[in-house]
């Protein structure tokens, strides 16, 4: 985990994408498949991924997720996302999922699951192709 302080931890990253769980993607009990987060988690990445390639990417890897709490119907997901290495071709990026609690005052935030993703450019056709910096 990557935490500013243990107290108190932020996301780390830039908020890259905000989703709204809803009821179409949630089991008999209310909770939302872990697959409709990891499908959200490779979004965000992607998009931080396709502005340091300045065109398409694709994803190669994903890490490992550990969930560190359900999500409900109703949650917003912040994701947070941040460029770790850039080499001849591929880009690993961050990216971190939070939960959002509005109650009215203010706004709480607590840390769903982060991941390490690769992803490599291509061209048009699918070919791998370097990344101009």
């Amino acid at each position: 985990m990557n935490l500013v302080n243990d107290d108190n931890p932020v996301p780390q990253g830039e908020l890259t994408l905000k989703v709204l769980a809803d009821n179409q993607s949630t089991n008999h009990t209310g909770d939302v498949f872990a697959g409709w987060v990891a499908m959200n988690v490779d979004q965000a990445g992607e998009i931080q991924a396709r502005k340091v390639a300045k065109g398409r990417v694709v994803t190669v890897s994903i890490g490992a997720m550990s969930f560190m709490r359900p999500v409900q119907v109703g949650d917003i997901i912040g994701l947070y996302s941040r460029v770790t290495e850039v080499g001849k071709t591929s880009i690993r990026v961050i990216v971190e999922a939070w939960i959002e609690n509005d109650n009215g005052d203010s706004v709480s935030q607590k840390k769903l699951t982060e991941t390490s993703m690769v992803f490599v450019a291509v061209d048009g056709s699918g070919s791998t192709q370097r990344i101009n910096r």
